[in-house]
């Protein structure tokens, strides 16, 4: 008889709760404290979305069941939920509840896979990127290098872009190029993506 595989995430939580006990003296109270501090917190965000999703949804014409693929709308509620229960930052357990109110007010049904990305993309997504990317919503074709935030490193600003670019939601084009001195490099003119608008549309909005 096969054992039954552990994830990577219960062989986590068994480390910790043994790094726990193994302390002197208040390792046992301390663990019990620490888990149970944790799932109450996890179970007060999904509660909290789901109430506030309810009463904002009150009054809208939402579409049957039947219209939704089941299985596909099934399985990107049950991702939400486990994202929802890791996140902490308050203004992306905002941004995941308007992703649940949208994929139940227009039907789940031949979309998952592009909905399955933005979530995926909604995991992942920074509050800096956030901002960089609602800039170049608001202004088209901006040169990369012009982009900086005061109090914020320029190298975390260029690696925010390319993570917008690897994210499908940014395009970047050759703005021109510089050959030697202090200004040498290649800038580059970045656009939002059809996906990006479509992105933005659906979770940012």
């Amino acid at each position: 008889m096969e054992k039954e595989k552990i994830s990577a995430k219960d062989k986590l939580e068994l480390v910790v709760n043994a790094g726990l006990q193994a302390i002197p003296y208040v390792g046992g109270s301390l663990a019990t404290l620490y888990f149970g501090y944790k799932q109450e917190q996890r179970f007060q965000r999904v509660e909290k979305t789901l109430k506030e999703v309810a009463d904002e949804l009150q009054g809208i014409q939402i579409p049957s069941i039947e219209q939704h693929n089941k299985d596909e709308l099934i399985t990107l509620i049950n991702e939400l939920t486990d994202k929802l229960e890791k996140e902490q930052l308050e203004s992306k357990r905002i941004l995941y509840k308007e992703y649940f109110k949208n994929i139940l007010k227009t039907p789940t049904n031949g979309n998952y896979e592009e909905r399955k990305l933005f979530l995926e993309v909604l995991e992942k997504i920074t509050p800096l990127q956030i901002e960089i990317f609602q800039y170049l919503l608001a202004n088209d074709n901006v040169v990369d290098l012009s982009i900086q935030k005061p109090g914020t490193d320029q190298s975390l600003i260029q690696s925010s872009i390319l993570q917008l670019e690897n994210y499908g939601l940014v395009n970047a084009t050759i703005h021109s190029i510089s050959l030697g001195g202090s200004n040498a490099g290649m800038p580059m003119s970045l656009k939002v993506s059809q996906f990006g608008k479509k992105f933005n549309e659906f979770c940012l909005k």
